[in-house]
């Protein structure tokens, strides 16, 4: 039976006994007392490799668990998304991180979203981003069972936001950057999500046919196909100025040269509904959000939009139509074109 890491002061390495049946043995992990936090994680690895050893023995820390996922996490994700999750497990890791995971309760969960009262709808991503870590944890055999397994996710708030062109004229000039005037144009312009706007290169661009294509998107593990957005005529026209410009690397840079993080984005929009307090509750997906519902009130298609967008079906689109009960007027007069000009009166009504 596997035990816990233990510390050999006189050699100063930490080992792992394995016992298996007719046999025992000592395995070492990770040289230096101060690698207690390594060594738990060479130990699970260690247990998981070894298929006749029964993970029920396992108990890892939280912290081992969390970097074992990291670890993961930066080989398989884009670099931003294991930001995301680095973010989040770090600070659940500050506060519980050497706790065993046999020790975890959901009130240590609580706990932990109580001392960061500024998250707010970033509570959901939080406890989905720790979830996704335990229970990968435990489809690899690093643990018997996740023990927030309960916890729930709280509803997602509908940031619904559609602005006016008035609003987002006042956008743009608060923007005192252009690369950043730039960036949340394109975002205008195209319904794209901010994501994408960011991974546009040069690469991605075709100038003959208006536009961009992308490969690397986020419903591309759904339809293996790529992602097209096709641009507007001053789309198109910034476009082909930003790849003469950068023959390579991203079209949209921040200060640094480099492409927009998803912190960086959350941040300028931060910054700029302080500086807008009439737009007190908008974000960067407001502008796709707007550019669904002005494309549905112009009369585009819903499958047309859906394309647009880069959906897979049309459902999320016709939840978009939600965002068309602050155009009423305009739903009734689809109503009438709808029944034609000439229809009888209502019985009673003539």
């Amino acid at each position: 039976m596997p035990r816990k890491p233990f510390f050999r002061t006189f050699d100063g390495w930490w080992y792992a006994q394995l016992d298996t049946p007719g046999q025992r043995k000592q395995v070492k992990l990770v040289k230096g007392k101060e690698n207690e936090r390594e060594a738990y994680r060479a130990f699970c690895r260690l247990v998981a490799d070894e298929g006749h050893v029964s993970p029920t023995t396992v108990n890892p820390t939280v912290a081992t668990v969390c970097d074992l996922f990291l670890d993961a996490s930066q080989r398989l994700h884009k670099p931003d998304t294991f930001e995301w999750h680095r973010y989040y497990l770090q600070s659940f890791c500050d506060h519980h991180g050497r706790l065993m995971i046999a020790e975890v309760k959901p009130f240590h969960v609580t706990k932990w979203l109580d001392a960061h009262p500024g998250w707010k709808n970033s509570r959901r991503h939080a406890i989905g981003i720790l979830k996704r870590a335990f229970n990968w944890a435990e489809e690899q055999g690093y643990i018997t069972a996740s023990p927030i397994r309960g916890v729930k996710k709280p509803k997602g708030g509908k940031r619904q936001r559609v602005l006016t062109p008035e609003e987002r004229q006042g956008i743009l000039d608060a923007i005192p950057d252009e690369p950043f005037r730039q960036f949340v144009f394109a975002m205008q312009e195209t319904g794209c999500r901010p994501g994408e706007v960011a991974a546009v290169t040069s690469e991605h661009v075709d100038l003959v046919l208006g536009i961009w294509k992308l490969t690397e998107h986020k419903t591309a593990h759904q339809t293996g196909k790529p992602r097209v957005v096709y641009l507007s005529p001053a789309m198109l026209e910034l476009t082909r100025t930003l790849a003469q410009r950068y023959r390579t690397g991203p079209l949209f840079r921040g200060p640094a040269g480099r492409a927009y993080s998803r912190n960086a984005i959350r941040c300028r929009f931060r910054r700029l509904r302080e500086k807008l307090p009439n737009l007190a509750h908008f974000t960067a997906y407001a502008y796709r959000h707007t550019f669904t519902t002005d494309a549905l009130t112009n009369g585009v298609g819903i499958a047309q939009v859906a394309e647009l967008l880069g959906h897979t079906s049309t459902d999320m689109v016709m939840r978009h139509y939600q965002h068309l009960a602050q155009k009423v007027q305009h739903m009734r007069d689809a109503a009438a074109k709808a029944v034609g000009p000439d229809r009888p009166d209502a019985p009673g009504q003539a």
